[in-house]
């Protein structure tokens, strides 16, 4: 028999096949990862590694202080969020001289933040309202200080559209 049955031809091919298969699967996903980075990333990160020890003494802090926090969202159309924050501190007294700020930060897009100074209303009870420039995932940190010390309280929350 001179050169490859006819049947035999196919094998080949199809090793050239699957390596095409597999570059172009890679191609798209490198498109992928290009276009949808959003390029954010943590800014100073290894002298936030370094103090992670004095971050975990602040936290140890704080749950010392006994602070009772009570954070309640409401949201409408999506884009609309009002905060209201209550302070009491460890023997159930309301904290109304402190110093709140709160900040909506977007995870995954820089530029659409909305910082708030929460104002003392009434009795311990601190609220603010903020227009979000988009619905959907948001993280949410909140700082108290009052009489020297600080509470910070971070959550993820969620705007439906």
């Amino acid at each position: 028999m001179i050169g490859p049955a006819s049947r035999d031809r196919w094998i080949p091919w199809a090793f050239v096949a699957f390596f095409g298969v597999v570059l172009a699967v890679n191609a798209v996903m490198i498109w992928v990862a290009f276009v949808t980075w959003p390029g954010l990333e943590t800014t100073s990160a290894y002298q936030k590694g370094l103090a992670y020890n004095r971050t975990l003494a602040a936290a140890k802090a704080q749950q010392a202080l006994g602070w009772r926090v009570d954070l309640d969202l409401a949201t409408a159309d999506g884009r609309q969020a009002r905060l209201k924050l209550t302070l009491a501190d460890r023997y159930g007294d309301l904290i109304e001289d402190a110093r709140v700020t709160a900040a909506f930060v977007r995870p995954t897009d820089a530029g659409h933040d909305v910082e708030l100074v929460l104002p003392h209303d009434h009795g311990g009870v601190y609220d603010a309202e903020a227009a979000l420039p988009l619905a959907g995932v948001w993280e949410l940190p909140l700082v108290a200080e009052s009489r020297g010390d600080t509470y910070r309280l971070r959550r993820r929350v969620y705007l439906e559209p």
